[in-house]
Order: structure tokens, then C-alpha cells, then sequence
């Protein structure tokens, strides 16, 4: 009897002990299976730029070289001996300033035969006018005949054609004589010397090179597709080698005429270069502003998609990535910038594309970002 209720109540306890451990599978399961919040994703500094207001131009790119807008060569217009050089490459000059002194003595010997030939010549010259004021005299008395009046008429023509063919060889060896002193044509900057004291200046031979460096111009060359949105008047930034400051300057003048083989248009753009900060030869580099915008916000062009039709931008809002349209005001190709409205100044924007994120998925800011 006891054996036989052992027998039972042992029974009882197995069949209690499976019947409970479904009961706590389900709820294990459940317990298992519950909703958690999804962590936040750290953006870096360079996920993230802040939005904020300042100029930007749309321009279009060029290089070029700085050219002086006046220059100049001085050739000798006599060949004689240099007597004196007074100044060297990289001094300022003055217009009308004796550069150099070439030998005069056999011009100024010139001069002189000249003079005693013009000064006999005028002698006679007015010897035969007082003969042909006679013989008109006379001849209106009766006392000669035409012919006789007219030999000395023809007479009197051919000096004064004598005189005046001396009176022109006279100023020409006067101004053979002038040309012994080399003198500065412009105001500027001797670049090149090509004689010395006691070299002999031949004929039409370079003597110096001078540039103005106050004014300069840019040759720069455009691709045809890009020139119709170019103008005179247009203003220009560019940067040169040495300087990291920007320069400014103008079109003033377009060719109208593609350049052979690449098919872009060369325009020209003025310098002024008061303080002469700029050389003449150094690379320019640099854009033409097409428009300009201040005070809108700017945003970097990989932070906004779709920029040629519905544009937007991802924002973090209160710890959450948010979809926001904007409107695209201003692109800068040459900047990689873009000017937009629809954004607040200040407000964080995802300034790359991230993968595997979408609008709702909370992100945390770096340190210093808002």
C-alpha cells in the first residue's frame, strides 16, 4: 500500500514538472523578443557643417599670364659710340628721362654745315627777291619784256626751293642730334639693357626695354560653350604665385575670333597695379563672377541633393536626421558651394552622403558642432 503511493505521488510530481516548463517557454521568448531603442549614430566633424551665411560668386575658371598693357623698345636712330649708360634693369624711370648718351661730335658737325648752308642759301634767297621786286618794276614801265621778267621769277622760285630743301636737311641733323641722348618714351620699369660704355649703337638696334607695371592685363583663354556668359565689364578675382591675398580686375575686350585648334576665345582682363605689388610674367589664376550673393546661407554642393530639380538637404533636428527642401539660389562650380534658402544659420547639416541612414534616425553632433 505505502510502496503503491509512493508510486503515484511520484507520478503526480513528473507530470506536474513537464506541464510547467511549457508555461515558461513563451515567456522566456517574450522576454527575449521585446522592443529597444536603436542607438545613435556618431556623426564626425566632417559629417556635419554648421549653415552659415556669407558671400559667394558663380564664376567661371581661367589662367593666365600678367602682361603690361604698356611697354616698349628703344632702338638707336643713329649708329654711333655709347658714351654713357645711366641706368640698369629694375629702375623706375620717367618719361623723357636721358637713359643713355651715344657720340655727337659727328653730328654736331652736321648741324653746323647745315646752318652756314642754310644761312647762304637764304642770302640768296633774298637776294633774288629784291631783283624780281625791279624787274617787276620794270616791267610794268615797259623798260623789259615778259620773258625777262619771267627768267628771273623762275630764278627766284628755285632758291626759294633750295632754301627750304636746307631748312629740312637742317632740322633733320638737328634731330639726328637729339637722338644721341636715349630718352624714356613712358613712365616705368627698365626690364632689359643691351649696351655699355663704349660699344658701338648700331642703326635701329635695341637699346632698352620698358614696361609700365601700374596697369597690367590678363590674356586668359575660355572654352566656346562658357564665352557667350562672359561680358566687358565683368569683374574678375584670381590669385598669383607669392600671394594669398586675391587680386581684382576687369574684362575690358574679347576676341572675337576662337583660337586655331583648341576652339576657346582669349579675353582680356585690366589690372591695376598702383603699388606695383604685381609682376609682369606671373601665373594668374582665378574666376570671372558671373553673379554674386551676400548674407545667403551656404552650404557645400555634396550636402545637397538633387540639385536640378526638387533640391534637399538632411538636418539634424533634436537629436533626429530630418528631410528638408530647399531652393537653390546660387551653384559655384569652381567652389564646390552652393547658396540655398530653407535652412536657418546655424542649424547642422549633413555635408556628405551618408549610407544606411534615412530621415528619423537619431544621430549625436560632435563636440563643438550645434
Amino acid at each position: 500500500m505505502n510502496t503503491r503511493f509512493v508510486s503515484v505521488l511520484t507520478l503526480l510530481l513528473a507530470l506536474t514538472a513537464c506541464s510547467g516548463k511549457p508555461s515558461e517557454a513563451p515567456q522566456t521568448a517574450a522576454g527575449k523578443g521585446g522592443a529597444s531603442a536603436p542607438a545613435a549614430r556618431a556623426l564626425s566633424s566632417a559629417d556635419v557643417v554648421a549653415a552659415t551665411p556669407r558671400p559667394l560668386a558663380a564664376t567661371i575658371s581661367f589662367t593666365g599670364s600678367l602682361n603690361a598693357l604698356t611697354s616698349g623698345s628703344l632702338a638707336a636712330e643713329v649708329e654711333a659710340r655709347v658714351k654713357e649708360v645711366r641706368v640698369r634693369e629694375g629702375e623706375a624711370v620717367k618719361r623723357g628721362q636721358v637713359l643713355a648718351v651715344l657720340d655727337a661730335e659727328v653730328l654736331s658737325q652736321s648741324v653746323t654745315e647745315q646752318n652756314a648752308q642754310v644761312a647762304n642759301t637764304e642770302a640768296r634767297l633774298r637776294l633774288a627777291k629784291v631783283k624780281l621786286e625791279k624787274q617787276r618794276e620794270l616791267l610794268h614801265k615797259g623798260f623789259i619784256s615778259q620773258i625777262a621778267y619771267d627768267e628771273f621769277d623762275s630764278d627766284y622760285r628755285v632758291k626759294e626751293g633750295e632754301a627750304k630743301a636746307q631748312a629740312t636737311q637742317l632740322a633733320r641733323a638737328r634731330r639726328l642730334l637729339a637722338d644721341t641722348q636715349i630718352r624714356a618714351p613712358i613712365d616705368g620699369v627698365v626690364y632689359e639693357r643691351k649696351i655699355n660704355p663704349g660699344e658701338v649703337a648700331g642703326k635701329n638696334a635695341v637699346l632698352f626695354a620698358i614696361a609700365d607695371l601700374s596697369v597690367l592685363e590678363i590674356a586668359a583663354t575660355v572654352p566656346a560653350r562658357l564665352i557667350s556668359q562672359i561680358q566687358p565689364g565683368m569683374r574678375a578675382s584670381f590669385t598669383v604665385d607669392g600671394q594669398s591675398e586675391p587680386q581684382h580686375g576687369e574684362v575690358v575686350r574679347i576676341n572675337p575670333v576662337a583660337v586655331p585648334g583648341t576652339r576657346s576665345f582669349t579675353l582680356y582682363i585690366r589690372v591695376k597695379n598702383p603699388e606695383q605689388r604685381l609682376k609682369v610674367g606671373q601665373f594668374a589664376k582665378g574666376g570671372i563672377v558671373l553673379k554674386q550673393l551676400d548674407g545667403q546661407v551656404v552650404l557645400p554642393l555634396p550636402a545637397i541633393h538633387d540639385p536640378d530639380g526638387q533640391a534637399w538637404v538632411m538636418v539634424v533636428k533634436k537629436g533626429r536626421l530630418e528631410r528638408r527642401p530647399v531652393r537653390l539660389l546660387l551653384r559655384s562650380e569652381a567652389d564646390r558651394l552652393a547658396a540655398v534658402e530653407g535652412v536657418t544659420a546655424g542649424e547642422p547639416v549633413i555635408a556628405v552622403d551618408l549610407v544606411g541612414v534615412k530621415a528619423g534616425d537619431p544621430v549625436s553632433l560632435p563636440s563643438g558642432k550645434l
